[in-house]
């Protein structure tokens, strides 16, 4: 038998009648829709019904999609009837978001008047006796307004923005040592587009010189009602814990520790009960929430505030917490982290440097010591020599771009295996990066930033800025909300007798 040199193209009889089976299956689908649309034109003859032709004219196929539009309305409005909602905690944000889901007023404040949303004087008195429809719609619009923007340059901006929706008044977390450069024009706009209330917490109070707190207490009490705090309860991040985790099961391996011993082990009043039961004499409800950088101790503020109200519960799955009358606690925090960070903002995200990040940072900040605070620094890092080289090379006669070298040499010795070859991942000094970035960030060695140029509040008179804060909070007074706390605070003996300072306007990113 001879064997064909090329595979044969003719069809075999059952590919044949296959074919034809599927191309008149495909004419009657065809006529059915022509039927269907009846906008054709059928004649007595067979012939004149040209499928090929007809079915691309433009207004059956407009006559197609009409018919598929009406009936995906119909199924819309179908699922709109009834709708499924998973709910996985009864508190009050999620019942209040439901309601507004599903259009449904709530009883209270029904009879508060419609307020036109889009008034700029519209005050944080009128919003707080609003009902949750009109706060809503406050956020939405701003949202409509910020979200494009505010995406670009944030991570986890729809969390963030999720506990500036459910709340009323944000706690605003800042390290004291450096606390310009943890605030976020764009999130503080925000907020106020909201008409939501901002108080600022300037938080490790117990690391910095008491009067430093206090020039900061009063540079931003102009704007905003601050309060200074002590955090006694240890929340380390995780990349921190996990290595004293380690330590403590190596010395302790017996040692077991709860979140509930923790809390009553740190009972301490802070007085923050106070603050909040002074803020808003009425009986709504007020929700407060956290935001704040990273490593400004928010977890530990909130466990803080549920302590002091004596409500522990680990295992407790409520986001929004009612622990008094009209005191709710949001107990989700919000993460305020930009995407692109470069220079002294690195500061921002110290859970996730890497090593060439860490010796950037690190040769950052060392390059704003002064020549007596960078000597203290290398001496409290037990790298005397470099310390008292710098002070035998420095002299007065130099300017500042020559002091400016000799410290880059100092930090190149100290950061770099080899200060002649080029910065590479295998000349970095990757023991002496981590060493120094630990002692820093901690607080073995103690520092804090303070502006080179002098910061003048917006408005010279300072009662012009205390009426400006008596306007959205009309029935307190100072007195009411802030002596206990600063008491308390400034009743605390200094940890370090002396710091290294950082003057430099670097540091001044909401200025």
């Amino acid at each position: 038998m001879v064997k064909l040199k090329k595979i044969s193209k003719r069809r075999t009889l059952k590919q044949k009648y296959s074919i034809e089976k599927k191309v008149a299956a495909h004419k009657k689908k065809l006529k059915k829709i022509v039927k269907k649309t009846n906008i054709h034109n059928r004649r007595n003859k067979k012939k004149a019904l040209k499928i090929s032709d007809c079915i691309f004219k433009e207004s059956i196929l407009n006559n197609i999609k009409i018919a598929a539009l009406s009936k995906k309305k119909k199924n819309k409005h179908e699922d709109d009837i009834c709708k499924e909602i998973n709910i996985e905690t009864l508190d009050d944000s999620t019942i209040n978001n439901i309601k507004y889901e599903l259009n449904i007023s709530s009883e209270q404040n029904q009879n508060v008047p419609s307020i036109d949303i889009q008034n700029d004087t519209y005050t944080f008195q009128e919003y707080i006796n609003s009902n949750y429809g009109i706060k809503m719609k406050l956020f939405e619009n701003a949202k409509k307004e910020y979200y494009s923007k505010l995406n670009e340059k944030y991570i986890y901006i729809d969390n963030l923005l999720e506990v500036i929706k459910n709340t009323d008044i944000i706690f605003y977390l800042v390290d004291v040592r450096n606390p310009l450069i943890y605030l976020d024009k764009d999130i503080i706009d925000f907020i106020k587009m909201c008409k939501k209330e901002i108080i600022i917490v300037l938080n490790k109070c117990d690391l910095v010189d008491k009067e430093i707190t206090k020039q900061w207490l009063v540079y931003f009490r102009n704007y905003y009602i601050t309060i200074p705090f002590i955090s006694r309860i240890k929340n380390n991040p995780q990349y921190l814990q996990n290595q004293q985790n380690k330590k403590n099961n190596q010395n302790n391996p017996n040692k077991t520790d709860t979140s509930a011993e923790n809390f009553y082990q740190n009972n301490t009043n802070y007085y923050i009960k106070h603050v909040l039961k002074n803020i808003i004499n009425s009986d709504i409800k007020i929700t407060y929430g956290v935001v704040g950088c990273i490593y400004t101790g928010r977890r530990s503020f909130i466990k803080s505030i549920l302590n002091e109200f004596n409500f522990v519960d680990s295992n407790n799955k409520q986001i929004n917490i009612n622990v008094d009358s009209n005191i709710n606690i949001y107990t989700n925090c919000g993460l305020i982290l930009k995407h692109n960070l470069e220079g002294i903002e690195l500061i921002k995200k110290l859970h996730s440097l890497n090593n060439k990040e860490k010796l950037h940072f690190l040769s950052e900040f060392l390059l704003n010591l002064s020549g007596k605070n960078f000597r203290n620094f290398f001496i409290l890092l037990n790298e005397n020599k470099n310390g008292y080289d710098y002070q035998n090379i420095f002299s007065n006669d130099m300017d500042k771009a020559h002091k400016k070298e000799i410290k880059k040499h100092i930090i190149s010795q100290l950061f770099l295996i080899d200060i002649a070859k080029p910065l590479v991942n295998n000349n970095i000094n990757y023991k002496s990066v981590t060493n120094v970035f630990n002692k820093l960030f901690l607080n073995k060695i103690p520092y804090y930033v303070i502006p080179k140029s002098q910061i003048i509040p917006s408005s010279n008179n300072s009662t012009n800025s205390t009426n400006l804060i008596l306007e959205r909070f009309p029935n307190i007074t100072q007195e009411d909300i802030y002596s206990k706390v600063d008491n308390l605070i400034f009743s605390k003996k200094d940890k370090f007798n002396s710091f290294i300072i950082i003057k430099s306007d670097k540091f001044n990113f909401y200025i």
